[in-house]
């Protein structure tokens, strides 16, 4: 793969009490390397790739401790466990499995997906560490015990497009096939709501929580997050790094446990992005103000700056056309203290040589 250092970089300032800072990082061949991930304790890595392996490595004698056979497609995600003892693989097989860490003892193998299962998270609910959440090509999302494969799976359906024309809290139906593909969940700080991201240009939120309805009916979305005009490719709620950092510290230890002074960024605010260049925050609503709206409103729109223009080729050289330069969010996290997010951007240079640049976005909400 080659890799350089970019040459350029620029800061951009946006109005509205948004200050993004936009700095080239590298740039890239294009290839797959597939999924990596560490565990909890720091001291394993664990990768999956399109040669339908998953590894478990150690950090300390970089000797590869396991290596985990049984998927028939390309490995799309990976997922630890809370407390250290499960790893999930998702494959576009259709099958998530589950093996032991960090021997790769095999422990289940959930099916259910009709199509690639293309994201997979453990749940932070200290009660609830075994539960598996899964999102599909097939447009629905599975909640699963990683530890049994007999387990029927919690179901999550959107509601049907005539339901969602009016508000978000239309009349039930059965699970039917979705046109739309899902492409990426993520927890709450609590585990009890989870967000996901979809094909048709909406994120949604559903609860984590059993419900009244019956097993063999589906659970549908408690919100609709509509604002972005292309693919939602990833979510993340607020608070998950800080939930993640204090399940490993110390509880006796209170040095472990950092302060921070603003503490109206630790609630379930949610940030989404999409391949049209942008990136919303979401904040919840009072829940007075529940009734029929949205119990999220969108606080925040962020869109990606335009690139810098290229140099102008020298007087009497070849005249170039400048063309629109494609450009999507692939990727947001929130900071520590939950008061940036800090957004990836692959762009289409259209080099010879280097076909896309990484682009790393910082930005900062102010209230």
């Amino acid at each position: 793969m080659a890799f350089s250092l970019s040459r350029s970089s620029y800061i951009s300032r946006a109005y509205n009490n948004l200050w993004p800072v936009v700095v080239p990082i590298a740039e890239f061949v294009t290839m797959d390397l597939g999924k990596s991930i560490s565990d909890e304790s720091g001291r394993y890595v664990i990768t999956g790739s399109d040669d339908r392996l998953v590894k478990i490595w150690s950090l300390e004698t970089a000797y590869c401790l396991a290596s985990c056979r049984g998927h028939e497609g390309d490995i799309t995600d990976l997922a630890v466990s809370s407390n250290n003892a499960l790893v999930a693989s998702a494959s576009n097989d259709c099958i998530i499995r589950v093996w032991r860490l960090p021997d790769g003892l095999p422990i289940s193998v959930l099916r259910g997906h009709s199509g690639a299962v293309t994201a997979i998270v453990f749940s932070p609910r200290p009660s609830s560490v075994y539960q598996l959440l899964s999102s599909s090509d097939d447009g629905t999302c599975r909640i699963w015990d990683a530890r049994h494969s007999q387990f029927t799976p919690r179901v999550y359906v959107p509601r049907p497009p005539d339901s969602l024309a009016g508000k978000n809290n239309g009349p039930s139906s059965t699970a039917s096939q979705q046109s739309h593909q899902i492409f990426c969940c993520a927890f709450n700080a609590s585990g009890t709501v989870f967000v996901t991201g979809s094909s048709d240009t909406l994120a949604r939120v559903w609860s984590a929580c059993k419900s009244n309805v019956e097993e063999s009916e589906p659970n549908h979305e408690i919100d609709v997050l509509s604002g972005h005009e292309n693919d939602v490719n990833y979510v993340q709620f607020s608070g998950c790094n800080m939930s993640s950092r204090l399940s490993m510290a110390d509880p006796s230890k209170e040095e472990n446990i950092p302060k921070f002074k603003n503490t109206w960024f630790n609630h379930d605010n949610i940030v989404t992005c999409s391949r049209d260049g942008s990136a919303i925050i979401w904040i919840p609503r009072s829940r007075r103000s529940h009734g029929k709206v949205g119990r999220w409103t969108r606080a925040y729109h962020l869109k990606v700056p335009p690139p810098p223009m290229p140099p102008q080729p020298p007087r009497g050289g070849p005249w170039q056309r400048i063309l629109p330069t494609p450009r999507g969010v692939n990727m947001i996290v929130w900071s520590l203290d939950n008061r940036f997010v800090l957004a990836a951007i692959i762009v289409k240079t259209g080099c010879k040589y280097s076909s896309e640049m990484v682009i790393s976005v910082l930005l900062e909400v102010v209230l």
